[in-house]
Order: C-alpha cells, then structure tokens, then sequence
C-alpha cells in the first residue's frame, strides 16, 4: 500500500492561562501505526517539499516557517523512509478544510507524504504550533498524540524532529534517531588539544564531557549511557570511562575512571551489546592485537588476536556474537571478522587494498568502513552481509571517513574535509543521500560514535 501522509502545523486559539514551556514529544497514536508493512528494502517513501506558510497580514512568522519547512525537508531525507520530490497538484491549495483537501492532486503529484504547515504569533513572543497527517490514498487522518505545543521560535526545529521521529516510528515501527546522542573529539581551534564532546543530533548544542588539557581521542559509548576514550592525562594513553561501577581507580571526584591503563598503547575500547565484555586494541612490545577485558572492571579476559600484524579498530556485532576488526597481515589494511571468542578469523571480500574504521550496523546486516585507492581519498562504503556486496555511498576528491551507524540503522555520521579542508561533522541517509553537515564553527571533528541501545 501506498502511503500518503499530510504534515500541518496550525494554530489554535489563544489561551488566557500560563503556557507550558516545556517541549512535548508527539507519539504514534493511532491502531495503524507499527502495521504499515515496512522494509528498509522497499523504495523510499516520496515527500512533497514541505509547503508550510505564514498566515499573518506582514508576513511576521517567515522566518520561523522557513527554517521550519528546511527542518522538515531535511529531516525526511535523513530518516531513511522518505525521500522529498518536488511535484505539487495544479489546483489550489485547501490546507484547511478536511474535506476538500486535494488527497487525489497530491497522489498524482507523485508525492505520498504531503508536508505542510501553518505558523501563528502566540503571546510573550512564542509561536503556537499544532500537528497532524492524513493518508492521501485512505482519505483519512493517522493520528500523533502530543502533537500540539506553545514554544520559544528557537525550538521549533526540536519539535519537528520529535514530529519526524513519531511519523517515522508509525510508519516502520523504529522511531527516529533525532533526539539520539553522537560522542566525537573536537579540537576547537589551532593549537588546542583534542578533548571528547557530545551532541543531540538535530541540536545545535554541544557539550563537553573530557576536560583533560591533554590529547583525547576515539570516543566510544559504554553501558547505562557511559563514555569512554583513550587520553593522555597520565602521560601514557590510557582508556577512560565517565561511569564504571567495578573499576578501582577514579582520576578525581567528579571522574572520569580509569578504564585500562596497561603498559605500552591503551586505545580503541568497544563494548559489547550488553556491556559485558569490551574489546580494546592493546600495543605492547611494539605489537598491536586485539584483547577482552571484563566490561565492569576493566580486568583482561582473553588476548583475541595474536599475530605480528597490526590488528585493530575493533566493533561488535548487535548479537554480539562476532567482531569486526582491522588488520594489515594480508600486507595491507583490510577488514577482519571473528567470533567473539577470537575463533574463525578471515578477511570480508572488499573490493580495494585499504579498508579501515569498521561499524557495524545495528540490525546486524551491514558493516560501514572507509576506503581509498592508490593516490585517492577516502570515502565511504558499506558491506551487505546478506549478499556479499559493497556499494560505495560517497565521492569527491575529499576525505570521507569514519562511519558510525545512527541507533536505528538509517542513517551514517561521518566525518569530511569537503569544505576547504577541514574535517567536519556530517550525517548522511544508509543510502548515501541527504548528506548534511552538522556544524560550522571553526572547530575540527574526529571518529564520531553515535549511541547503541546497550540490551541487559
């Protein structure tokens, strides 16, 4: 079935009591939702360019309706669902009235999500802003609760993106992943060191979580919302974790834990699906391989890989079942898969002789990585374990590097240096459409890693 879903923002009327400021979060409310029959494998859903509008006399809410519409817009392509066309019904536009809305015009306009919107002026400088969709092809409403809110006009991109989440989660039965947290190295100008920082994706806002003065690098997430990386505080690399019930040593009151501080190169730390064990790259003695420590205390369990190779960079599958590393023993870098025990150890078919910074997609099918050729940059691929293919999701004649896989599965934070050489944050659809950057202010971004629902 093909869906068709209408996204209006209208106002109400003015209340005379005090307005909540605090931001809802709409939800799928409607016995539909979660039963739509979707597959990421199934073409995208066509959107209309989002048509939201201004209904005041001076045109007083355009900037908020374009900032609006641009939030909408890109958001549907990011969502792994959506895909945003540009047809429209030649008749005029009756965003008001139910029963003379032009469901037909909008289907054979080729678009199947209809995005509309309509912004008003609310008391205290806020604006009133208020929901909903219909299927084109039913004729009918899909109801979101908690689709109606009176906000600052800075906030309304937040609501959408919780909008967007709620639709998402109603036609494919996943929500969103806006709202969800991204970990990545910053170095905020010349001459400053790397320290680890965190963002919402769809917020501009980011925080700090090292505050080292030091070198800090290769974030990871850890269990209950845990932090990890690998910092030079001591002297020496040595992993660090914000929250570790088991671990003995903390570098101060307020954290962070010291996660391993063996001798020789501590780095690299991934935990597994229910955090009970973590695999880390661990150099001693000028070899690089692959070790399990206990994920609560930090203690070695077993050595992983043992050859004069360089092995590395090691991520989990979602079962936790296998790893995916990286190793050189083939005379070059390529991308290795093992049990989780360290057994059956082999190459993944990849088309190439460079293939690093493994990720391993959520629902377990795919496996992100970063290639190059001989004299070219890096991009970005991805493995189908299903089919045994690699199809490339990124080009150009800049670096595109390290993928970390959104929580659910639809879209890829990377890294790029496609704006005048400096590497910045971008996010991309699984497809490789709807590339986005995140930030622009002046800093340099380093090996993202976007949130995993760790599973007890």
């Amino acid at each position: 079935m093909r869906i068709v879903l209408l996204v209006i923002l209208l106002c109400g009327v003015a209340r005379a009591d005090p307005l909540p400021l605090d931001l809802p979060t709409p939800f799928p409310d409607d016995p539909r939702c979660g039963h739509f029959a979707f597959d990421r494998r199934m073409p995208l859903i066509p959107a209309a360019r989002p048509q939201v509008r201004d209904p005041t006399i001076h045109g007083d809410m355009v900037a908020v309706v374009d900032a609006l519409a641009a939030t909408l817009a890109a958001d549907l392509e990011l969502s792994g669902a959506f895909t945003v066309v540009s047809g429209e019904p030649s008749g005029p536009e009756l965003w008001d009235s139910d029963l003379a809305f032009d469901y037909l015009g909008w289907y054979e306009a080729g678009a199947s999500l209809v995005i509309g919107g309509e912004v008003r002026p609310d008391k205290g400088g806020l604006v009133r802003v208020r929901l909903w969709c219909r299927l084109t092809e039913e004729a009918d409403t899909l109801r979101i609760g908690g689709a109606e809110a009176v906000l600052r006009p800075e906030r309304v991109a937040t609501f959408a993106h919780r909008y967007v989440n709620a639709l998402v989660q109603c036609i494919t039965g996943v929500p969103g992943a806006f709202g969800t947290r991204i970990v990545y190295a910053r170095r905020t100008g010349p001459g400053q060191p790397k320290e680890i920082w965190m963002t919402e994706f769809g917020s501009n806002e980011q925080v700090q979580i090292s505050h080292d003065g030091v070198i800090a690098m290769l974030p990871a997430w850890g269990p209950g919302g845990s932090i990890a990386w690998t910092g030079y505080r001591s002297g020496d690399p040595d992993l660090y974790i914000t929250r570790c019930d088991g671990c003995k040593n903390m570098v101060s009151r307020d954290g962070p834990y010291v996660f391993s501080a063996r001798p020789g190169l501590d780095s690299g730390v991934a935990f597994s699906p229910d955090g009970t064990f973590a695999a880390i790259t661990l150099v001693t003695l000028g070899n690089s391989d692959v070790w399990l420590l206990d994920g609560h205390t930090g203690e070695e369990v077993a050595r992983l890989t043992d050859s004069p190779a360089i092995d590395a960079s090691a991520t989990w599958s979602p079962d936790g079942q296998q790893i995916a590393f990286v190793s050189d023993r083939l005379g070059f870098p390529q991308v290795f898969v093992m049990k989780s025990d360290g057994r059956d150890q082999h190459p993944l078919p990849l088309p190439g002789s460079y293939n690093t910074s493994p990720d391993w997609s959520p629902d377990g099918t795919e496996i992100a990585y970063q290639a190059r050729g001989m004299g070219s940059p890096f991009s970005i691929w991805s493995f189908d374990l299903t089919t045994g293919s690699a199809r490339r999701l990124t080009s150009g004649p800049w670096e595109d590097e390290e993928p970390s896989w959104s929580p659910d599965g639809r879209a890829i934070v990377f890294t790029s240096t496609r704006q005048g050489g400096r590497k910045l944050l971008y996010v991309m659809s699984r497809s490789g459409s709807g590339v986005r950057v995140l930030f622009r202010d002046g800093g340099d971004y380093y090996t993202p890693a976007w949130e995993r629902t760790f599973v007890r």
